[in-house]
């Protein structure tokens, strides 16, 4: 890969974090509720490629849960939402606007989010989704202590995480994103004392997510605590596209 050690998939290269951090991690487990693309954008692609782990990949979005389907075969990929009221809800398809492009990953479970996208020129689809609780999947496909929770739900992550008995399953890292879709405006006050009081300690705030690990795993944490950085040696995945390491994908 040229001189790079490293292709950062995700967008704030949340992934290269999560390599340093479980860089002897081999066949991990993760849960990454709002999945989005199993390659731009992804946190997981890296794990997954580089040290051999499956999981599970939630994404109501069709288009975006086919294309895991057909990338991710060794995953379990589910087509539905998360949240603390199991059922069928309304899930808003955020689509291209005046002198807008994609807004696939906008797309929320929340009318009050989807308003603000809309007031700023955005469109929307509306679809109806199975919404299930995270203890429901974690039940179904996790075991206690497994490695990575990742949940990135545009507005609605206090309901996935309050949906799951996070003391009980225990996932060694929980990453959130943690700011108010398309603002730097903190969103974390509403689910991180019940992550505190869970057992987790923050190890870092990247700008846009907060990542914890378990109390009881300190050197985790201090790997996690350092932002990506030039001592990582990698380049972000369209920066590689426009050079030739890799292909569009």
């Amino acid at each position: 890969m040229s001189a790079y050690d490293l292709i950062a998939y995700a967008g704030n290269a949340e992934d290269v974090v999560l390599m340093r951090a479980f860089a002897r991690r081999r066949g991990g487990f993760f849960v990454d509720v709002g999945a989005g693309e199993p390659v731009s954008g992804s946190l997981t692609k890296n794990l997954v490629d580089g040290l051999g782990w499956r999981g599970v990949n939630i994404e109501p979005l069709p288009e975006r849960h086919a294309r895991l389907q057909h990338a991710r075969p060794r995953d379990v990929n589910l087509r539905v939402a998360v949240g603390d009221a199991p059922g069928t809800a309304t899930f808003y398809r955020v689509v291209p606007g005046r002198g807008k492009t994609g807004g696939g990953g906008l797309s929320t479970l929340r009318r009050d989010v989807l308003e603000r996208h809309l007031a700023e020129g955005w469109r929307h689809e509306e679809l109806r989704v199975e919404v299930v609780t995270l203890e429901t999947i974690l039940d179904t496909y996790a075991e206690s202590g497994f490695d990575l929770l990742k949940v990135d739900v545009e507005g609605a992550e206090a309901a996935v995480l309050r949906s799951a008995d996070l003391r009980k399953w225990r996932p060694r890292v929980i990453v959130v994103e943690a700011t108010f879709p398309l603002t730097a405006r903190p969103s974390h006050q509403e689910w991180e004392p019940g992550l505190l009081a869970a057992g987790y300690e923050l190890a870092l705030f990247d700008g846009l997510n907060r990542f914890y690990a378990c109390d009881d795993e300190p050197d985790l944490r201090e790997r996690l605590a350092v932002p990506a950085n030039v001592l990582d040696n990698y380049i972000p995945y369209a920066c590689a596209r426009r050079a030739g390491l890799i292909e569009p994908g």
